[in-house]
């Protein structure tokens, strides 16, 4: 989702004594302002072609807060998996963890940021338990 304004870096929003790398945005939730959760919708998403597979990315490293721990799209909740991979020379370990999840019946999307792609897994039968325990 493009901005037409300047950015927050550029807008005062980010102080001078914060730094990223090489830009000046932190990357964990530690040293930034953090949202718990968001929701995007797939227009705010660029596909990765990974070998055989395709995946949904998000580029968060224009956003002055570190990557939320849920990305909901659709109705949908992407829970932070705990795993990364390189933007750049991912492997073969990307697309195979991709088919792992879907052939396990779970949706993926990624996170990108500074270097890094955040994985995020939908699980459709964890949800449907926690809506049968409510």
């Amino acid at each position: 989702m493009p901005s037409s304004g300047p950015k927050p870096w550029e807008a005062g929003i980010i102080g001078p004594d914060d730094t990223r790398a090489g830009e000046g945005i932190p990357m964990t939730a530690d040293t930034a302002p953090h949202q718990t959760s968001v929701t995007l919708t797939f227009q705010d998403f660029y596909v990765l072609a990974a070998e055989d597979v395709d995946a949904f990315v998000v580029n968060w490293n224009e956003r002055p807060t570190a990557a939320p721990f849920y990305v909901e799209v659709d109705g949908k909740r992407f829970a932070y998996a705990g795993l990364t991979f390189l933007v750049r020379g991912h492997g073969a370990e990307l697309p195979r963890w991709v088919k792992d999840e879907e052939e396990a019946g779970r949706l993926v999307l990624f996170v990108e940021r500074e270097e890094r792609l955040l994985a995020y897994v939908y699980d459709p039968a964890a949800e449907a338990e926690e809506e049968a325990a409510e």
